[in-house]
């Protein structure tokens, strides 16, 4: 079995591996949730991809990427996970909770306090994930025409 890795994503191949990911988890997210996260500037996100990222990771099983997370910065201190996401091939292998470890492992290093991130309540694995990792509910954080159909969850750094 090949080995797997979760790395910071540095090289321009590896930015190049987690906006292909992200696309995925947006096209996921369509046909999945039957959401479209237009709402959250996607287009100028990715237009001007990685520069709304303070850090991103990216998890490889052997050679193939194969899961992607990033941190972006809401406010002074406070950073937000965002689009965490682990393609059906890595699917079984932990990395869910591993990117998720080393992105807040970076926040705290980076010295920031707190870690926010939305996510939708059908995403049953990924929920559980973040509530082992110690994130806790919280009020709606930021404009959301989801409103009360998303979670919003922060975990004290």
């Amino acid at each position: 079995m090949p080995d797997v890795e979760v790395r910071p994503a540095t090289s321009k191949s590896d930015v190049a591996a987690v906006k292909a990911l992200f696309l995925d988890y947006l096209q996921f997210v369509t046909d999945y949730l039957g959401q479209d996260l237009s709402f959250q500037g996607t287009e100028k996100e990715f237009a001007n991809f990685p520069t709304t990222y303070t850090r991103l990771f990216l998890a490889r099983h052997g050679e193939n990427a194969v899961g992607a997370v990033g941190l972006k910065l809401l406010r002074p201190n406070l950073l937000e996970l965002k689009r965490l996401y682990v393609s059906p091939e890595g699917r079984g292998l932990n990395l869910g909770k591993r990117l998720s470890q080393a992105a807040i492992n970076e926040a705290r290093m980076l010295g920031y306090t707190e870690l926010y991130l939305d996510t939708d309540p059908g995403l049953a694995h990924a929920n559980a994930i973040y509530e082992v990792l110690g994130f806790q509910d919280v009020e709606q954080y930021y404009e959301n025409p989801l409103g009360s159909q998303s979670r919003y969850m922060r975990l004290a750094l």
